[in-house]
C-alpha cells in the first residue's frame, strides 16, 4: 500500500495529464474547425472570378488565424506590372474589407523580380513559394508574400499581425494561400478571355451575359438596371484622315476614361467597332446619365496626337433604365438606350441624351443597334 502522500502525487499526475489532453482535445477541435472553415472559403474562391468575392473569403479566412492590421494585396498582370492594388478599408476594429484602391501610386509600376526573389525560395527549377513561411524561419509580425502559380507571378501580398507569426500560423496561412494564388490565376485568365483587348474592356459577349443576369435579378428584387451606350463621334473620318492607329489610340484612350469613371460593380464594354456600353447594377438612369456626362467632358478635354497630327475626339451616348419594362421585354433596355444614342446623334453630336416616352417609335432612318464584329 503506498503512503498518502504518494496517492496525492499519482492523484496530482492524473489531473495535470486529464487538463492537458482536455487543452489538446481542445486545440484539435479548433485547429479542425479553422481548417474546416479555410476548406470551405478555399472551396467558394475558386466558384467566382470575381478578384472582390476572392479576397474577401481570403480576408475572412485569414482573420481565423491572426489578428489582422495589414492585407494588401498587389495584382501582377501578364506583363508584370502591377494591375490592381487592395487594402484594407474601414477602421481597425470595426468590419473591414480589401477594397480596391483605384489611384494608388504603385498602379502600373513594373515588378523588379530580382528583388522580389529575395521573398521565394525555389522549391523545384519551376516552381516558387513564399519564403518566410518556410519552416524554421523565425516568427514576425509582418509577412511578404509573392505568391506564384508554377513560375508565373500573380499577386503580391503582405499580411501584418499584432502579435508573432509562429510555426503553427504559418502552416495554416500555407494552406490558406494555395486556393487564393490557384483563385488569382483563374480570375486573371478569365479576365483575359473575357476582354478586348485594344480597349482593356469586358467584350460584348460577356455584356451580354452579365446584362441577362442582372435582368433576372431586376425581376426578383425590382432593383433598377441602367444602361448606357456610347458612340465616338466621326470616327470614320478620323480613320481615314489620319490612319488606323489615331483611331486605335482613341478606342485605347476612351476605354481608360471610361474605365477609370465607373464604379468596380459596373460593367464597362467595348460593343464593337468605336460603339461602347455600360452596364449599371442597381442605377437609376438618372444617375447613369450623371456618370456618362462626366465620361463626355472627360473625352472632350483629351488632347491626342498621332505622328505628330493633333486631333480632338468627341462622344454621344444614350441612357435608358428599366422603368416601365415588363418582365419579357429585356431587350427594349438596349432598344431604349440606342434609341437615346440616337437622338444625341441628331442633335448635333457630343452630348448625352436619357430615352423618354416621346422616343418610343424607332426612327426610319436608323434601326436597332447592329450587330458589329468586334474590332481586334
Amino acid at each position: 500500500m503506498l503512503p498518502l502522500w504518494a496517492d496525492l502525487l499519482l492523484l496530482a499526475a492524473a489531473v495535470l495529464a486529464a487538463l492537458r489532453a482536455a487543452r489538446l482535445e481542445r486545440r484539435v477541435r479548433d485547429l479542425s474547425s479553422r481548417l474546416q472553415a479555410r476548406e470551405r472559403e478555399g472551396h467558394f474562391m475558386g466558384e467566382s472570378p470575381d478578384p472582390a468575392q476572392i479576397l474577401g473569403h481570403a480576408y475572412r479566412a485569414a482573420c481565423e488565424i491572426l489578428p489582422l492590421t495589414t492585407f494588401d494585396l498587389y495584382r501582377v498582370d501578364p506583363s508584370q506590372r502591377i494591375s490592381e492594388v487592395w487594402t484594407l478599408a474601414g477602421d481597425a476594429g470595426a468590419e473591414r474589407r480589401p477594397t480596391r484602391a483605384p489611384k494608388h501610386p504603385y498602379l502600373g509600376e513594373l515588378i523588379d523580380a530580382r528583388a522580389l526573389l529575395q521573398f521565394a525560395a525555389t522549391e523545384t527549377e519551376r516552381s516558387f513559394a513564399p519564403m518566410e513561411l518556410l519552416p524554421g524561419a523565425p516568427p514576425k509580425q509582418r509577412l511578404h508574400l509573392p505568391l506564384y502559380s508554377g513560375d508565373v507571378l500573380v499577386a503580391y501580398l503582405t499580411m501584418g499581425s499584432t502579435e508573432p507569426i509562429d510555426e503553427r500560423r504559418k502552416s495554416e496561412i500555407r494552406g490558406l494561400l494555395a486556393p487564393l494564388t490557384a483563385s488569382l490565376h483563374a480570375s486573371r485568365n478569365w479576365e483575359i478571355a473575357v476582354t478586348d483587348e485594344l480597349s482593356g474592356l469586358s467584350a460584348r459577349r460577356y455584356f451580354e451575359t452579365r446584362l441577362s443576369e442582372e435582368w433576372s435579378r431586376h425581376r426578383r428584387y425590382r432593383s433598377p438596371v441602367s444602361v448606357a451606350l456610347f458612340d465616338l463621334d466621326h470616327f470614320k473620318a478620323i480613320n481615314d484622315s489620319l490612319g488606323h492607329a489615331a483611331g486605335d489610340l482613341a478606342i485605347r484612350r476612351f476605354g481608360e476614361i471610361l474605365k477609370a469613371a465607373v464604379r468596380s460593380s459596373d460593367l464597362p464594354c467595348r460593343y464593337g467597332g468605336e460603339e461602347f456600353g455600360v452596364l449599371f447594377p442597381e442605377t437609376s438612369a438618372r444617375s447613369a446619365l450623371a456618370v456618362a456626362e462626366r465620361v463626355r467632358r472627360a473625352l472632350e478635354r483629351e488632347p491626342f496626337s498621332s505622328e505628330g497630327r493633333t486631333f480632338r475626339v468627341t462622344v454621344s451616348a444614350g441612357i435608358a433604365d428599366t422603368t416601365d419594362l415588363e418582365e419579357d421585354e429585356r431587350h427594349q433596355l438596349l432598344f431604349r438606350a440606342d434609341q437615346a444614342l440616337y437622338a444625341a446623334k441628331d442633335e448635333g453630336r457630343n452630348r448625352v441624351r436619357q430615352w423618354t416616352e416621346r422616343r418610343r417609335a424607332p426612327r426610319p432612318k436608323r434601326g436597332p443597334l447592329p450587330r458589329v464584329p468586334e474590332r481586334p
